[in-house]
């Protein structure tokens, strides 16, 4: 799937913020012989610091492409250099080499994929798979098959070592809030909580939940930390995921693996829930719908992971994702901003917390 390129191919697209010429030489490896790309377009959502993506047009011809994907890396030198050395670009070209079964199915067709060895940096031709879908679509249905789908891939690699072995996955320590910083949990917390604008959800079972936290961060990281490991997405929430709409309905596609780690699956599972589900959904699926991912993996997984064994590491998962979004948070904003549209992740998934409520169980 890949194909060893000039050192200059991948960095001018970057430079230049235009992907034709990259993208005509990943058709061509794609074997669209016949097709260019005749005009493109910049996709919002992303994160630019890490990639440009780009929706490219293509020329009407035999080869039936109308639209694809190219993914290059970040515009920027210093941040196109700092996320080559972090492995960020090989590791999403080596994830889907590893997930290639899937694709077309819970993975996007990756079409080709052009490796630039003395730079570290990948470009990617992909399926355009349409606008993001709205949070309405993940209904229950859906839910319960992007949970099967993830089982099928987290009991493919668990407790695979040789896979934590290779230079570019990143390590599961702390995986749970990106190797941030545990001391900034309690200054940005006291500066949610003290904000009316900005304080999540403002319940007695969140707030402690935040008091818990403030005293044990690191202890529920270490035992995060003892976890099974296996390939994890690493960000798994519904901006990662798309839909592929066919005249046979709806199908989670699950997209970005730049953060994928060799760390505990329930994370995977706690960071999808907490920020798919209204508190309303919680409150009657949650129990359900971590049940039917537990029964998903596979028979031999099970008999060595026990089911309170992966629940309390569900729930230890979930004060991870909370204190994730808590240290990330943002605290300050412009007078032209809604206040109440800042930190919707972290209500999101402070609203859970108020319903499941972890600690009862931990």
């Amino acid at each position: 799937m890949s194909h060893i390129a000039p050192p200059s191919t991948i960095e001018l697209a970057a430079e230049s913020g235009d992907p034709t010429q990259i993208g005509n030489e990943l058709l061509g490896m794609a074997g669209f012989n016949h097709s260019s790309v005749r005009s493109y377009g910049t996709l919002d959502g992303g994160n630019p610091v890490m990639s440009q993506v780009f929706r490219v047009w293509i020329s009407e011809t035999e080869d039936h492409l109308s639209t694809a994907i190219v993914k290059i890396p970040s515009r920027q030198l210093a941040d196109r250099s700092r996320e080559a050395a972090n492995g960020s670009y090989i590791r999403e070209m080596e994830t889907y080499s590893l997930l290639r079964d899937m694709q077309g199915g819970f993975q996007p067709h990756v079409y080709a994929c052009i490796h630039d060895q003395n730079a570290q940096t990948v470009a990617l031709l992909i399926e355009d798979l349409g606008n993001l879908p709205s949070r309405h679509e993940f209904d229950l249905g859906i839910v319960q098959e992007v949970l099967q789908n993830l089982a099928r891939i987290h009991s493919r690699h668990w407790s695979d070592d040789s896979l934590g072995t290779n230079w570019w996955i990143r390590d599961g320590y702390r995986a749970d809030i990106f190797n941030e910083d545990t001391d900034l949990f309690v200054p940005h917390w006291k500066m949610l909580a003290l904000s009316k604008s900005l304080h999540p959800y403002d319940t007695p079972t969140v707030n402690g939940t935040a008091d818990f936290l403030t005293d044990n961060i690191l202890e529920v990281l270490q035992e995060l930390d003892d976890r099974p490991r296996t390939l994890t997405h690493g960000d798994l929430h519904t901006a990662n995921m798309m839909m592929r709409r066919t005249d046979g309905g709806r199908k989670p596609v699950l997209i970005d693996w730049q953060d994928a780690v060799y760390s505990g699956a329930s994370s995977d599972v706690a960071k999808f829930l907490s920020t798919t589900m209204s508190p309303e959904v919680a409150q009657h699926h949650f129990n359900g719908l971590v049940s039917d991912y537990y029964s998903a993996l596979s028979d031999g997984i099970r008999s060595d992971y026990s089911f309170p064994g992966f629940r309390r590491d569900i729930m230890l998962a979930l004060l991870g994702t909370f204190a994730n979004y808590v240290i990330s948070a943002t605290t300050s904003y412009s007078s032209d901003v809604d206040p109440q549209s800042l930190n919707s992740s972290l209500r999101r998934v402070s609203s859970v917390i108020d319903v499941v409520r972890p600690l009862d169980e931990l």
